[in-house]
């Protein structure tokens, strides 16, 4: 099994790292974030508090790229996106007392931004749901895979996968976002929406599976043959692996049966590659037009404070 474009003997089956699911910091990374510890933030924040305006720009510099994310999911056009990041970083700035720290500054980012995401749908302000293509940006923008063909083939699948993650229902669709698309950990991401880990992991397994069967005619694996009668619930079982509920002995049985099933082996490659896709989805660049919407809001915010 593997993800997008690789080899079906890449890897092996459930032993290997599951793509796109390795932690916030690696996803922060590939998105050309910064991506301190917790002790770094921490001392950012005194500096803040204390009236370092320096240090105060940086905190909120950092706190853009996962406020824009978020509200780019959240608003149809770039416009109503760019004023939902300010409502965010302005209510950053005046809780600044407040954030204990106990939370990575991502996590509170995302706290704050479901909340103002909340305030704008009840006071009606120009606000639209998910159903609205959630990161078109980033499907149009350059793909720095080489060849014509394979840039066309990254920017169709990006579409498809656009359109999947928008068809799903809402709990499930900013499970697979933080998730998925941005790299938080379970953890993280039931802080943010204000759930429990439990809860987290059940709406990303059954987005997952849904998204897989939406694109599988679309990625590798996606055409094996239909599953025995006997089969296992591949997709099922290899997503609760990725998080860390599947035991030894199971993830060995498992392993055993995907190496002499076609079907299964088929199912688990179409997996790693939907997931290899969201990895590759939240890891393009943001165009640069937009980039600046939220330098002038940083600046705007910090100017204010």
């Amino acid at each position: 099994m593997s993800s997008v474009g690789g080899s079906p003997r890449a890897t092996k089956g459930f032993a290997s790292p599951p793509p796109g699911t390795t932690g916030s910091a690696k996803s922060r990374a590939r998105n050309g974030e910064a991506a301190p510890t917790r002790a770094a933030e921490g001392r950012l924040l005194r500096a803040a508090r204390a009236g370092d305006g320096a240090a105060l720009r940086d905190l909120l510099e950092r706190a853009s790229a996962p406020a824009w994310r978020w509200s780019r999911g959240f608003c149809r056009n770039a416009e109503d996106a760019a004023d939902l990041v300010q409502d965010v970083l302005h209510t950053l700035l005046r809780s600044l007392q407040q954030f204990r720290g106990d939370s990575s500054l991502s996590t509170w980012t995302y706290v704050v931004a479901r909340r103002a995401c909340a305030r704008r749908r009840q006071r009606g302000k120009r606000q639209q749901p998910l159903d609205a293509p959630a990161y078109a940006h980033l499907r149009d923008s350059p793909d720095p895979a080489p060849g014509p063909a394979r840039r066309f083939e990254r920017r169709e699948l990006a579409g498809r996968l656009e359109a999947a993650i928008g068809a799903l229902p809402e709990a499930q669709r900013a499970v697979l976002v933080m998730r998925d698309v941005e790299g938080l950990s379970a953890a993280e991401v039931g802080e943010a929406l204000g759930i429990g880990e439990r809860a987290v992991k059940s709406r990303l397994h059954r987005a997952r599976l849904t998204l897989r069967t939406h694109l599988a005619p679309y990625v590798q694996g996606g055409d094996a043959p239909a599953p025995k009668a006997g089969c296992p619930e591949t997709a099922l079982m290899l997503s609760r692996w990725f998080e860390g509920e599947v035991s030894a002995i199971t993830c060995a049985q498992m392993e055993q049966h995907v190496n002499g099933c076609a079907s299964c082996n088929g199912t688990c490659m179409s997996l790693r590659s939907v997931l290899g896709a969201c990895r590759d989805y939240g890891g393009r660049a943001v165009p640069r037009e937009l980039q600046r919407a939220v330098r002038e809001a940083v600046r705007d915010v910090a100017a204010r404070a």
